[in-house]
């Protein structure tokens, strides 16, 4: 995985893990809790309804969300520009956007096996 601010770049086919954090505006550490719902979900552009891979966690490590994608989450995208963001939902309802609409690149893989 390549990252590049918010912008990330895959290999189609391999396995990734992204681990997020929040902090609010001072900078300061707010942990995800149990009742959390952090979603990771990319798609071809932000105006399609379609999904191409979502991940949801909910579970938490140390206060921060384990985003794992597998090789069978993108062996079927095709090589590209898709777009993600990360949205969390608090336990008491409030929803953040806490990574908006960003650049997500899946790029060409030559073995597949």
């Amino acid at each position: 995985m390549k990252v590049r601010g918010t912008s990330l770049s895959m290999i189609r086919g391999d396995t990734e893990t992204l681990t997020v954090a929040c902090q609010n505006t001072a900078g300061e550490a707010v942990p995800f809790v149990a009742g959390d719902i952090v979603y990771f979900t990319v798609k071809k552009s932000v105006k399609d309804e379609e999904k191409a891979l979502q991940k949801i966690v909910t579970d938490f490590l140390e206060g921060e969300a384990i985003i794992e994608i597998y090789p069978e989450d993108t062996k079927h995208l095709n090589f590209g520009e898709y777009v993600y963001d990360v949205q969390l939902t608090k336990a008491n309802g409030d929803i953040f956007t806490i990574v908006p609409a960003s650049d997500f690149n899946i790029e060409g893989e030559v073995t597949y096996e």
